[in-house]
C-alpha cells in the first residue's frame, strides 16, 4: 500500500466519517455519483457497480479477490468504468465536523487496468469544499499507473474547517478521458482529525505495568504533545478489557497520576485524548495519542515435564516448563536432587519416587505440578560362572535383571549362534543349550531392557 498526498504526519482521531461501501448484504447503488449503476460485475464506460470482488474483467482488468477495508469480510468497493468525458462523478455531503479543526481526508484507490494494456490512466481531483463553494483544500492524483500485481494507493490531504462551520462537500473529479482505461477501484472514504504528535507513557516508560492481582496502586501518566493547536485540552480515556473508551473523570491535564484498582490479566488501556479548547468535549474533534497498557498478572503456569525412567543409581534431569513473572521453584521431597530450587534439577534416586514442583511468582500465587521417576535395580553382569555342579557358581545369574519384566537376554557361541535365550529373566542359564552341556569358553550376550534404553552387551566365560 503506497500514501499520496498531503495526509496527517501527527496524531489521528477516530474517523468521524468511514464510506466503506458496506459489507455483507449487497447494498445496491450509492446516491453520490452521477454514473449509471449496473449490477453487472463489469461495467461499462460512464457506469459503476459495488462488488466485493472482480475477476479480469474484459481480459484487461486485473482480479481484485477483496475490497481494501482491513477485516471486513465480504466487504465492497466502488468499481468505475469512466465516462468518455472528464468531470465530477462522485459528491458527498460531510456533516457532523468540528469548527476550527485540522482533518485529514483519505480514500484508497487501485488502477485495475493490468500493466502492459496500454490504457488511458486514472487521474482525479479531490476537493473539500464549503457548502457555499469555497474551496478549502484540493489534492490532484496525477496519473495513477498500471502495475503488474492490483496496489491499492492511499490518497489524501489535510484541511481545516471555519470557525462556525461543521459540514463540507467532498467532490472526486475525473481529470482523464474514459474508452480504452481509465477504470478503478475505490474504497474507504474517510475523513478523522488531524492533530499535534502525542507520545504517551506510564511510569516513565512504554511498556506494560504490571499489578498483582487484588493490588490497587497509583500509577503516573505523562504525555509529550507537540505544538498544533492554539489552545489545548486535555482528556484521558481508560478502555477496561474489551469495552469502548471512557473518559475518565477530572482526568483533563497532559499529566496525571491515577489511582488503579484491581485489573484482570487482560488489562487495561489508557490514552490521551487533546482537542482544541471547548471542542474536547466533541469525540470528533479529538485526536488521539498511544494506548499504555496496564494489566494484571496472569496466573503462573507450570508442568514438572514428562514421567521419567532411570537405573538405580543414575542421574535423570527433571526438566520443567513454567511461565510467570519473577518464579521461584520448589521440589519436594529434596531427596536425591542436586539443587531443589533449579527448574531443571538432577535426581541420582534409589527408587521409585514422585516429585512435586511448586512454581510461586512475585505476587505470591502459585501452582504445582507432579513428576514420576521410574527406578529400575541396578544391572550387575557377572563376566564369568562355573557349571560343573558343585552347587558354587553354577548359573549365570543377573542381579537385577528380574525387576525387568520385559526385559529379553540372548547369548551366542563364537559362530553367531544363539546357545539361549528368554524374555523376562525367570530363569538363570545352566550352561546349556536344549539339554547339551556348552562347552568351556567365551560366550556373548545381548541384553534388551525394553525401557527404552540402549542395549547393553559384553562377554561371559564358562569355566567347567
Amino acid at each position: 500500500m503506497a500514501t499520496a498526498g498531503q495526509t496527517c504526519t501527527g496524531s489521528f482521531g477516530e474517523p468521524v466519517v468511514n464510506i466503506t461501501f458496506g459489507s455483507g448484504v449487497m447494498p445496491g447503488p450509492s446516491s453520490s455519483t452521477n454514473y449509471n449503476y449496473t449490477s453487472n460485475g463489469c461495467p461499462s464506460d460512464g457506469s459503476y457497480t459495488i462488488v466485493s470482488s472482480t475477476s479480469g474483467c474484459f481480459g484487461t482488468w486485473h482480479t481484485l479477490t477483496e475490497d481494501h477495508t482491513p477485516g471486513d469480510n465480504s466487504g465492497y468497493m466502488m468499481l468505475v468504468n469512466s465516462s468518455n468525458t472528464p468531470g465530477e462523478f462522485y459528491r458527498e455531503t460531510i456533516n457532523t465536523l468540528c469548527p476550527g479543526t485540522t482533518y485529514e481526508f483519505a480514500a484508497y484507490v487501485v488502477n485495475v487496468l493490468r500493466a502492459g494494456t496500454n490504457g488511458n490512466k486514472p487521474n482525479l481531483t479531490f476537493i473539500i469544499e464549503s457548502v457555499t463553494g469555497n474551496v478549502l483544500s484540493s489534492y490532484t492524483t496525477g496519473d495513477i499507473q498500471e502495475v503488474t500485481n492490483p496496489v491499492w494507493e492511499k490518497y489524501g490531504m489535510t484541511f481545516k474547517t471555519p470557525p462556525g462551520i461543521s459540514q463540507v462537500v467532498l467532490k472526486i473529479i475525473n481529470n482523464a478521458p474514459g474508452g480504452r482505461g481509465n477504470d478503478l477501484a475505490l474504497d474507504d472514504i474517510t475523513f478523522r482529525a488531524c492533530g499535534p504528535s502525542i507520545q504517551a507513557n506510564v511510569n516513565g516508560n512504554l511498556k506494560t505495568v504490571y499489578i498483582c492481582p487484588g493490588q490497587s496502586i497509583s500509577v503516573a501518566f505523562h504525555s509529550e504533545v507537540s505544538s498544533g493547536f492554539d489552545n489545548p485540552a486535555y482528556q484521558w480515556q481508560v478502555k477496561k478489557d474489551a469495552n469502548d473508551w471512557e473518559d475518565i473523570p477530572d482526568a483533563t491535564s497532559a499529566s496525571t497520576n491515577l489511582y488503579i484498582s484491581e485489573v484482570t490479566s487482560i488489562g487495561h488501556q489508557y490514552r490521551l485524548a487533546v482537542a482544541e479548547g471547548s471542542n474536547i468535549n466533541s469525540p470528533g474533534c479529538r485526536v488521539f495519542s498511544n494506548p499504555v497498557p496496564v494489566a494484571g498478572i496472569p496466573e503462573p503456569t507450570v508442568s514438572a515435564g514428562p514421567d521419567k525412567i532411570t537405573i538405580q543409581g543414575k542421574p535423570v534431569k527433571l526438566i520443567s516448563q513454567a511461565t510467570g513473572n519473577d518464579l521461584s521453584f520448589n521440589w519436594s521431597p529434596s531427596l536425591y536432587l542436586d539443587d531443589p530450587s533449579s527448574p531443571e534439577p538432577i535426581s541420582t534416586p534409589q527408587e521409585d519416587i514422585t516429585y512435586t514442583l511448586t512454581v510461586k511468582d512475585s505476587c505470591d500465587q502459585m501452582i504445582t505440578d507432579e513428576v514420576f521417576v521410574k527406578v529400575h535395580k541396578q544391572i550387575i553382569i557377572p563376566n564369568t560362572f562355573t557349571p560343573n555342579g558343585d552347587g558354587v557358581n553354577d548359573l549365570w545369574n543377573i542381579p537385577g535383571f528380574n525387576s525387568y519384566s520385559d526385559g529379553s537376554l540372548k547369548v551366542f557361541n563364537r559362530y553367531g549362534e544363539i546357545v539361549f535365550k528368554c524374555e523376562g529373566y525367570d530363569k538363570p542359564w545352566d550352561g546349556q543349550y536344549n539339554g547339551r552341556i556348552m562347552s568351556s569358553g567365551q560366550y556373548y550376550y545381548i541384553i534388551d531392557l525394553k525401557n527404552g534404553s540402549e542395549l547393553l552387551s559384553g562377554s561371559v566365560l564358562i569355566i567347567r
